[in-house]
């Protein structure tokens, strides 16, 4: 992928491994490892069709450039829909074929919904997956193909009502204190409705809704400007460079990033395609749930950003139009980590340092402070414990049930 490339990984990965940095999460109850669950049919196979799949999602990213938000409620749909096929195919007997079938038309369905102008190729994608098989092997693919698409219109169903898409009619409050718009012309703020898009687990966007962030002009706040200031004085070739890996504004964007990054451990640890499936859906909707909580702090609490206090600030990354408490970078990246390190536990504490990462990223770039930061990651863990009790109860299937 364009925008994550392998040498910056290199760079980072050594300093990721061997953070000290711990998440607080002790007495959280995590599931078993998947990779002791993987489905034996397809162990030794070619690759698996979830990740071609979610390939495929990756370069539509690619190619009509979303923002971060979009991005990820499209993969979070998309691998929704797909676990829930995976799921029914297994339940018809779990065919290889059946389960091809099915993450097929899942898929299909989902991808031409996010992104119509490109249905035709997705609908080609199906066939020409259907045609490499042998003929005797057509009857059970479209049998599959027939459940994968009935779910992928529920996933449809369900995004169509999220309020995703919902108007804002409102004005961004003014003040000492109160963030403004910074782009040349103003702007409004981008997706300020995000906090009341309908969640996957969590009752409502306020529910891990941080306490206030220190007041305007405390001595807390300005400690926190201090240190923002202190490292834009002074930022390192690290530094700098940290910042500008975790920006992705880019390529595949975030999403693009813990996609491949789930990618990866699912085929080094051998998991079978409803077990990827799973996994990537869980990561994704909580995800998408951490999202949506920091979204309802931001425009609840309207925070200034570092550069808007102190214009001597300076930016090796571009600065986003919308408040600056919480971090969503801590939020999203926080939220997917902590999901995969539940599920992979061999990984578990290399995952927590890319989440710290990824939040004083921002820190070392000049548009966070580090109490954003850190309201970002506790959002993450409340979110992923919520998403882990849920899943342990079919939640990610009873969505589908509902749609």
């Amino acid at each position: 992928m364009s925008g994550h490339r392998r040498g910056s990984l290199a760079f980072l990965y050594p300093a990721l491994a061997a953070t000290t940095f711990v998440v607080g999460c002790a007495n959280d109850t995590v599931g078993p490892d998947p990779a002791g669950q993987a489905d034996a049919a397809f162990i030794g196979r070619k690759p698996l069709a979830t990740l071609e799949w979610n390939q495929l999602a990756l370069s539509m990213i690619e190619k009509h450039k979303p923002n971060q938000q979009a991005a990820l409620r499209g993969m979070a749909y998309l691998t929704l829909a797909q676990f829930g096929a995976a799921d029914a195919a297994k339940k018809h007997g779990h065919k290889p074929n059946v389960t091809l079938g099915a993450l097929a038309g899942a898929s299909a369905a989902v991808l031409a919904y996010l992104y119509p102008l490109d249905s035709a190729a997705f609908e080609a994608e199906v066939r020409a997956r259907e045609a490499a098989l042998e003929p005797r092997r057509h009857a059970a693919f479209r049998d599959g193909e027939r459940l994968g698409r009935a779910i992928g219109r529920k996933a449809v169903a369900l995004a169509r009502s999220d309020r995703f898409d919902a108007p804002w009619t409102g004005t961004a409050p003014s003040g000492p204190g109160i963030w403004f718009s910074s782009a040349v012309p103003p702007a409004p703020p981008v997706l300020p409705m995000l906090g009341l898009v309908r969640p996957f687990f969590m009752s409502a966007g306020n529910q891990f809704r941080p306490a206030p962030p220190p007041s305007f002009g405390s001595p807390s706040f300005k400690d926190a400007l201090a240190e923002v200031r202190r490292i834009s004085d002074t930022r390192t070739a690290r530094q700098d460079s940290i910042a500008r890996f975790w920006a992705m504004s880019s390529g595949t964007l975030i999403a693009g990033f813990w996609t491949t990054t789930a990618s990866e451990l699912i085929r080094r640890h051998r998991l079978g395609e409803r077990e990827a499936a799973h996994a990537l859906a869980l990561m994704n909707t909580a995800a998408m749930d951490g999202l949506i909580a920091c979204a309802d702090a931001k425009f609840t609490y309207w925070l200034l950003r570092p550069s808007q206090a102190d214009p001597a600030i300076t930016m090796p990354i571009g600065l986003p139009n919308f408040p600056a408490y919480p971090s969503n970078h801590s939020c999203f990246s926080g939220t997917a980590a902590y999901v995969l390190g539940s599920l992979f536990p061999r990984d578990r504490q290399r995952l927590k340092g890319m989440a710290y990462h990824a939040g004083v990223s921002r820190v070392f770039g000049g548009i966070h402070y580090r109490f954003d930061a850190d309201a970002g990651l506790q959002i993450a863990r409340d979110v992923t414990r919520l998403a882990l009790k849920s899943d342990r109860r079919n939640g990610l299937l009873n969505l589908l049930s509902t749609s």
